[in-house]
């Protein structure tokens, strides 16, 4: 169901760079209900908040879970190259102080560390590029996103894909990534230092889970679907099990990713996704979710061309809203958006390149006009509860976090 679209000058006039269509469901003006120009309110207890969080050189997505138990998961920083987005807020901040002042702000209030810090996989645009590295730690790891953000914001326990070995094996993908042997050489430290704890994140469990009053909240789960080319399925007899198989490159294929149920309410997220994998993450969706139940889905790989397969067609994979993390002038890829686009209610992107206006074909199809939001933080708020959520873009361009483009409410299916 669409949400009710109320149009105000005043909106448009705060929200230049958004799309042209500016949709929004004005709330009550009260000091925890975000308003148009000032800084989004900070999480409260109940609420699931998710922050897409805009450097333009990289993914960072942070997780506020009900009882305020926190995650993060990737905090890329590729350098400026020919196909970037500026760099936001500008390129005197490195992007791993961008995320760390923004979590800071938003962190629930008593907490000085993240909970839980689960890397997508090890690519530079997810955990740092040893291009951007000005400093190596005396543990012997080059200090670059994730690896550099541990120094402002501590990361109390870590799942990634590779624990403890880090080594290829029968159900472990090779490393892949400029830094990946650093964040091997990292967590290998840390641990070993009583710095964090760690684990290997493995699909098919719940390990991710609320720290704090979690009793209080019995609908809300996060439930691991896929890492290292497995994912959790059921087999051609309905029977649940790991289905797939070790990609012979560690890279995208090899992404975790997970499926957040509160309430009513259901997310995925798999980092950059591809091939065989993002497939059967479609028959997940399927078999545990179904058709026009997904409320919210943050792009594979950015969509780009391979991040929408036929099997996502197939299984009719149709999320209302979507959530881009993108920064680049290739993605998100025209024709994807051309599939999309008509086929969810609402679609949000933290940048989209200049070249991307200029092509033909997103002139020809009015591709930007039918996008809700772009460019901003994005932060998706879902009520306590689950049962209906409001999608906000704030101002990238400083660190006050002002909020400049209201969506909602959506309902919950």
């Amino acid at each position: 169901m669409k949400q009710t679209i109320m149009s105000f000058m005043a909106i448009v006039l705060l929200c230049t760079t958004c799309s042209n269509s500016t949709k929004t469901n004005l709330q009550p003006n009260n000091s925890t209900t975000p308003t148009f120009g000032k800084t989004l309110p900070a999480w409260s207890e109940g609420h699931l908040d998710i922050h897409l969080i805009n450097s333009a050189r990289g993914e960072c997505c942070f997780y506020i879970l009900p009882d305020g138990t926190t995650l993060l998961v990737d905090a890329g920083e590729v350098v400026d190259s020919d196909i970037t987005v500026a760099q936001r807020p500008n390129a005197l901040i490195r992007p791993y102080k961008v995320y760390a002042e923004y979590i800071k702000h938003f962190l629930p209030m008593g907490k000085t560390a993240i909970d839980y810090c689960s890397p997508s996989h090890f690519h530079t645009d997810h955990i740092g590029s040893s291009d951007a590295v000005t400093e190596t730690a005396e543990a012997g790891y080059r200090k670059s996103g994730l690896l550099a953000l541990f120094d402002i914001v501590p990361y109390n326990h870590i799942l990634d894909r590779a624990y403890p070995t880090y080594t290829e094996d029968d159900v472990t993908a090779p490393l892949s990534g400029q830094l990946a042997g650093d964040w091997a050489t990292f967590v290998t430290w840390g641990v070993k230092e009583g710095k964090f704890t760690a684990e290997r994140f493995t699909p098919g469990k719940e390990q991710i889970v609320m720290l704090t009053s979690p009793e209080k909240y019995s609908n809300f789960s996060i439930f691991n679907i896929c890492a290292n080319g497995f994912v959790w399925g059921k087999d051609s007899e309905g029977n649940q099990r790991l289905r797939g198989s070790k990609p012979k490159s560690g890279g995208n294929s090899s992404s975790c990713g997970f499926h957040i149920k509160y309430g009513n309410f259901d997310y995925i997220a798999c980092g950059d996704l591809v091939g065989s994998p993002q497939n059967l993450v479609a028959y997940y969706f399927r078999d545990f979710i179904g058709n026009g139940n997904l409320d919210a889905f943050k792009c594979h790989h950015h969509l780009a061309g391979n991040s929408w397969g036929s099997q996502m067609q197939k299984c009719n994979f149709d999320p209302r809203v979507v959530l881009d993390h993108c920064f680049t002038n290739n993605k998100p890829n025209v024709e994807k958006l051309k599939h999309v686009l008509p086929t969810i209610t609402s679609f949000f992107a933290t940048n989209i390149h200049p070249d991307i206006f200029e092509d033909p074909e997103v002139k020809a199809n009015k591709l930007i006009d039918r996008m809700t939001a772009y460019n901003g933080h994005i932060v998706l708020r879902v009520t306590p509860g689950g049962n209906s959520f409001y999608v906000y873009i704030l101002d990238d361009s400083n660190l006050e976090y002002n909020v400049k483009f209201i969506s909602g409410p959506y309902h919950s299916k």
